[in-house]
């Protein structure tokens, strides 16, 4: 095979590394580390938004924000060690957690334990790598989170982790049996004597951060695809696995760092930050014009990956230890939180610049990254058309995820109970993005909660369609698919997060909004559908107004903004988290045009706090009945349903 070490050499034995080492290993290890490292950071954003919910966000977020630094224990771990020390702690350690994880499920503990030795990971990642190109690191990284992106699918993008039995326990040793060998292989050779390395050499491996900040917020969230481009989950995948195809095909065509300059790295760092920009965040365009920029951004995001990571994988050249290279690694996985937890906590209080300037930010960042190490020497692959369309063909293989998704649709254990003409059983209910009080992410439970009531509909707050507070599942959908229920969305803190309507009912008729705010906090809408019932419609509307106690003002404003867009039709429901309890002046000002479901006016808590914040009110020529409250902690709110009567 051709290949060089600052240049390209064709023709006889090659003296340089080659782009695939002896055997597959070194890519299987660094590939399934990848995949894992993913795993564990969507598993522990639920955990993490629970821990602040408890302890408050802004003392989270430091915790949160503390242990991302970990990776900074890699050069003591190396110190003391060695190579190989390092290479157990951080990669034998995550496989170790994942295994630990899957038997007992996902726990705060594990969350921070897991978290801690994924950022040493990264560090450990470059020491597997060490002799390869940058474009075999960044392929064998684009294919680990292929693969794990096609075993999401095939769970409906709700992670095996979180989940018992056969198949998530066999998705499960896949990676961890895989990764196990390919570690005992790496370790079985020996280490590869590392070069000297300048700073600037070490700020190239920072670049994984931002990468796999991408990737899990956008490029390979299929959940995102779907939500912000209106996609069926089945035709985001294949979105999200045609840039994996293109990226994979791109590297191994032996274009991708060839004579890059800085300043073109730059150019294509600012269009992956601009494109990230535009369609992730509270300001984001949604449409099909996602589709462009999320199978470009895949291109770009690799190349800019495989270009940075060339100067820190060099087998020679002068300069200081190569700890400075953990330290630039350690940095990146610090820039994983510098992206990932403000855009989270986003969700929860304001930031002072729009929360679009986060993905933004990770675009930039991997460009300017690439741009320092650009000019620094490495291993270069030469040509080979053929080998890009092997690994471009090989992405079809990752639609096996779409397939089973597609045919395997899980069982719909109750049907909706059989009303009488012109009477509807609703349901409303602030499922807290599919995450019980315990902080595990369940939405089966969510599921068996609404089946106990038999709606044929259901009023969705708080619902999560790939934002970071479910771990980038797509819980609308996984709620559709299990009930057996048309899913109605309505974004409104960004595309990820808002409201949603299920029913089983026929659609007329549906739209959506949002609430206009003055700040960059979190912005609150509503979804609405005109619904078929026997021989005449029935129009329901899912909200969620602000939260706080303070914010009653902004509450009125809301109100007012949601009655105006109503503008008086006739047989309406409208239900939600109003975050406002019996007697204050928002419930007052819904009750001059429409009238509460709970006979009486009174009627229990409906959160397990103790609050009467979750209400449902109906216009005149509606009447309601069997008005009930549950009792599950299946969200950090109980589901109120009533029966609607339509008058003639």
């Amino acid at each position: 095979m051709a290949s060089t070490q600052v240049g390209t050499q064709t023709g006889g034995p090659a003296s340089g590394p080659s782009i695939v080492p002896q055997g597959p290993a070194r890519l299987v290890l660094i590939a399934v580390t990848v995949a894992v490292l993913a795993q564990t950071l969507r598993f522990s954003l639920p955990q993490l938004n629970h821990f602040g919910d408890t302890a408050g966000a802004v003392p989270a977020a430091f915790a949160v924000l503390a242990v991302y630094l970990a990776g900074f224990a890699a050069p003591l771990i190396r110190r003391l060690g060695g190579p190989r020390a390092l290479l157990l702690t951080g990669v034998g350690g995550l496989f170790l957690v994942r295994l630990v994880v899957q038997a007992t499920g996902p726990h705060l503990w594990l969350t921070f334990l897991g978290t801690a030795i994924g950022m040493i990971a990264v560090a450990a990642l470059y020491e597997a790598a060490r002799g390869l190109s940058g474009v075999g690191f960044a392929t064998a990284a684009v294919a680990g989170l292929a693969a794990d992106t096609a075993v999401r699918m095939a769970f409906a993008t709700w992670d095996p982790v979180w989940r018992s039995g056969i198949m998530p326990w066999t998705a499960c040793l896949v990676f961890v049996v895989l990764g196990a060998l390919a570690l005992y292989r790496e370790l079985s050779s020996g280490p590869v004597a590392a070069p000297g390395l300048t700073w600037r050499d070490a700020l190239g491996g920072a670049a994984v951060g931002p990468f796999l900040a991408l990737q899990i917020l956008v490029l390979s969230s299929p959940a995102f695809v779907a939500s912000s481009g209106w996609l069926s989950l089945t035709a985001s995948h294949i979105v999200v696995a045609t840039g994996q195809g293109l990226a994979l095909a791109f590297l191994a065509s032996g274009l991708a760092v060839r004579a890059v300059p800085g300043g073109v790295c730059v150019l294509g760092g600012t269009l992956l930050g601009v494109g990230a920009g535009t369609i992730a965040g509270t300001y984001a365009v949604s449409g099909v014009e996602i589709v462009p920029v999320v199978v470009v951004g895949q291109v770009l995001a690799a190349w800019l990956l495989a270009v940075a990571c060339r100067a820190p994988l060099r087998r020679a050249g002068t300069g200081g230890p190569v700890w400075r290279l953990d330290a630039g690694a350690a940095l990146g996985g610090f820039l994983i939180a510098v992206v990932l937890v403000p855009y989270q906590l986003s969700a929860i209080e304001p930031l002072p610049v729009p929360n679009n300037l986060l993905p933004g930010l990770a675009g930039i960042l991997l460009g300017a990254l690439a741009a320092i190490a650009a000019a620094r020497g490495g291993p270069l692959p030469a040509r080979a058309p053929l080998r890009a369309l092997t690994a471009g063909a090989a992405a079809l293989v990752l639609l096996l995820g779409t397939l089973l998704f597609t045919v395997a649709a899980p069982e719909t254990r109750a049907r909706p109970a059989a009303a009488a003409p012109g009477q509807v059983r609703i349901v409303s209910y602030n499922i807290h993005d599919g995450v019980d009080t315990s902080g595990r992410l369940d939405p089966e439970a969510i599921a068996r909660t609404i089946e106990a009531q038999r709606p044929q509909v259901v009023l969705l707050q708080e619902t999560s369609r790939g934002s970071l507070m479910s771990g980038t599942t797509d819980v609308g959908v996984w709620l559709s698919r299990r009930l057996g229920m048309k899913l109605l969305w309505g974004p409104a803190a960004d595309g990820q997060f808002g409201n949603a309507i299920l029913t089983t009912l026929p659609v007329r008729k549906s739209g959506t909004g949002r609430m206009p705010r003055g700040d960059w906090s979190q912005i609150r809408g509503y979804v609405w559908a005109r619904l078929g019932v026997g021989d005449t419609t029935l129009d329901v509307w899912s909200t969620h107004l602000e939260g706080g106690a303070d914010d009653g003002p902004e509450r009125v404003r809301e109100v007012a903004a949601l009655l105006r867009a109503w503008g008086g039709a006739p047989r309406t429901v409208i239900g939600g988290d109003f975050n406002a309890g019996p007697g204050s002046p928002e419930i007052g000002r819904m009750g001059t045009e429409l009238h509460n479901a709970a006979i009486g006016g009174d009627f229990g808590p409906t959160t397990p706090g103790g609050e009467r914040i979750d209400w449902i009110f109906g216009t005149d020529d509606v009447r309601f009945s069997d008005f009930r409250i549950g009792d599950s902690r299946a969200s950090d709110h109980f589901p109120i349903a009533v029966t609607a009567t339509i008058g003639r």
